[in-house]
């Protein structure tokens, strides 16, 4: 799974023994939000001088927002570098850094509201090693007063890259006020990568010790990398480098129907593009190609794009998934001498007029103590009001919170680390999770894409209320001799109006919503939110081994509520029903039976007269004179019942 649009989030992280944290700040200031047109200083562009290339090299994203250190004083030292990996180093080998480039911070300047920088002198280092922290090279730099503009540094003495030597590049700088943000960063995910998001902070002097030692951390995992890169130059950089790094294509399409596939792609040369050509392979099909034009703004070093293919047909629906590989084979009318030119994805093609309506799971990840999250909870409750009848079904999933659900921990690990954010059947992430315009188009575009099965149920409380009783039919699109291997279901329950705790609000006295009119701190009613979960290998076999097509498959299930769960009010449960891809872990098709149709079937009286007639009711509650195979609702006397009849 690839995620192309990022979510800003929220996160801690403690530095080492020192107990720091960092601490996101809400944007609140649209104009504060960095995009290149608002970038004050630009970077060098690429150049030629004979065979000499100079470029911008930096590991970081668009820059996107700024941050401090909780608890950060003055006097206090930081440090930020980036870390020219040995994979690096050897593409880069006997060329030159000649300048060094970041952006000033920012302390607002209260009567004017225009961002200030307050710190005045910064050290540029090199330095092999940050434990024990010992630069080789050192350069102190005045700093203008204007922050956020993006400075770049020539280093007096340029330094030669060489093969095999890793090297980590930055700067430092003493913190001037508690309330300085200088740490601008790209708010991308980046996992273990190394390569930039180092963190340093080097405490006060103090007589006990006169010579604190520096502490460095990564937070590529919480805020993504920090900005700061280099300028390099020479006449061996590599040129016409396109990666693939990844593709992206809907779930399902009908035979012989158009669908269209994306892919991002990353300059990894000196150069810029301005042209590319691309080959798209379906199946076994011929390849088709195309040509894409940067006419108006070529594509920089380490800058990504999002390209879309469309138009794609194929022919043969069949139970696999047809594989879709995209492969970049010229950059600049030169062949590509990437050696990741190329990413796959896959699509099921389904017959036409044998695909299911498909229904849409939200999970969204959330926590009380995140200030951005009251956009997710805007959008969710816009959800519930516009799909009454269960066809977009909500599930938020709270983390590390007094709502926290032990059983949805995993997914929250599995599919986010970034808050807030949210997930369509575990397969696509919503772009945009506000406004809510945004979030609804990706899920109606996602809903018209045609689902391989179908699930459907009904659920009932047992007598003591202790569970729920589950029974199920699951419909599938193609004739299969291994379903259970392909398919299971799994068991899920979500509480409305839970609480009220306090929610963090990062948009008090703004224009978000109704949530710019309340304070930084809400007592709020919960909804949708995440209970218990049961996906465990006692429904590895919850589908038949062999399924025909156009048949229903019955499976009744008995979600006993654990200690754990948590729950308020039984009265305010939801019920669902997940059928999950055992290969993908996507979110095939789901259904929800809702906290008013789980009342009204735990209400039914246990009394019977057996003497009165027996009838039948299918469970849309109309009468059936002679049931046949499947589940119903037997009446006899006061006594109801579902059944289900062979």
């Amino acid at each position: 799974m690839n995620k192309f649009l990022l979510t800003l989030f929220a996160a801690t992280t403690t530095l080492g023994a020192s107990a720091f944290t960092i601490e996101l700040k809400p944007i609140g200031n649209e104009a504060m939000e960095f995009h290149e047109s608002s970038i004050t200083a630009p970077l060098r562009s690429n150049s030629r001088a004979g065979s000499s290339v100079a470029m911008n090299y930096t590991p970081a994203g668009n820059p996107y927002s700024y941050t401090s250190l909780q608890n950060q004083k003055v006097g206090m030292k930081l440090a930020q570098a980036f870390e020219m990996t040995g994979d690096i180093v050897n593409k880069f080998a006997g060329n030159t850094m000649e300048s060094i480039f970041f952006f000033t911070g920012v302390n607002m300047d209260e009567s004017s509201q225009t961002p200030i920088n307050t710190i005045k002198k910064a050290t540029i280092f090199l330095t092999y090693t940050l434990d024990p922290f010992e630069p080789f090279y050192t350069q102190e730099v005045a700093l203008p007063s204007n922050g956020l503009s993006l400075q770049t540094f020539n280093l007096d003495t340029p330094y030669t890259i060489e093969s095999g030597k890793p090297v980590y590049v930055g700067y430092y700088y003493p913190l001037s006020s508690a309330n300085d943000n200088t740490l601008i960063f790209d708010a991308i995910d980046h996992g273990n990568d190394v390569s930039g998001g180092w963190l340093g902070v080097q405490m006060p002097a103090t007589t006990t010790d006169p010579n604190p030692e520096w502490e460095f951390l990564n937070v590529a995992s919480q805020v993504g990398f920090l900005y700061l890169g280099a300028v390099i130059s020479g006449d061996s950089l590599p040129t016409n480098y396109i990666s693939c790094l990844g593709a992206e294509t809907q779930p399902t399409v009908y035979e012989n129907d158009e669908f269209s596939v994306q892919f991002l792609i990353q300059n990894d040369g000196a150069d810029d593009i301005s042209t590319f050509d691309v080959e798209v392979k379906v199946g076994d099909s011929d390849p088709q190609a195309c040509s894409v034009s940067f006419s108006n703004q070529p594509l920089g070093y380490g800058k990504s794009a999002v390209t879309t293919v469309s138009g794609l047909t194929y022919d043969t629906p069949g139970l696999e998934a047809v594989p879709v590989t995209v492969t970049v084979t010229t950059v600049n009318e030169k062949p590509n001498n990437s050696q990741t030119a190329s990413a796959t994805t896959a699509i099921q093609v389904i017959p036409e007029g044998r695909g299911f309506d498909r229904n849409v799971v939200i999970e969204e990840f959330t926590g009380t103590w995140c200030p951005y999250c009251p956009q997710g909870m805007v959008t969710m409750e816009a959800i519930r009001e516009a799909y009454p009848g269960g066809e977009v079904i909500p599930v938020a999933v709270h983390y590390n919170d007094q709502m926290v659900s032990s059983s949805y921990v995993k997914i929250s690990q599995a599919y986010t680390s970034t808050y807030p954010n949210a997930i369509i059947n575990r397969q696509a992430y919503v772009e945009e999770i506000y406004p809510v315009e945004s979030c609804f188009e990706q899920v109606e575009k996602y809903m018209t894409y045609p689902a391989p099965a179908k699930v459907t149920a009904t659920a009932e409380f047992d007598s003591s209320k202790s569970s729920v009783i589950f029974h199920t039919l699951t419909s599938f699109s193609f004739d299969n001799e291994k379903a259970s291997d392909d398919y299971y279901l799994a068991f899920a329950v979500t509480e409305d109006n839970v609480g009220p705790y306090t929610q963090i609000n990062g948009f008090a006295g703004t224009d978000m919503s109704e949530w710019g009119d309340k304070p930084s701190n809400v007592s709020v009613l919960f909804n949708d939110v995440a209970r218990q979960l049961n996906d465990g290998t006692d429904l590895q076999k919850s589908v038949p081994d062999v399924v025909e097509f156009g048949k229903e498959y019955e499976f009744s299930y008995t979600m006993k509520f654990l200690a754990a769960t948590n729950i308020s009010d039984k009265s305010n449960l939801n019920a669902i029903v997940y059928l999950i891809n055992k290969h993908t872990g996507v979110i095939e098709n789901a259904c929800m039976i809702k906290n008013a149709d789980l009342s009204s079937i735990d209400e039914i009286s246990a009394e019977s007269h057996a003497s009165a007639p027996v009838e039948y009711f299918n469970l849309q509650g109309v009468r059936v004179a002679e049931p046949a195979h499947g589940f119903y609702i037997r009446r006899q006397g006061s006594d109801s019942r579902i059944v289900a009849i062979d």
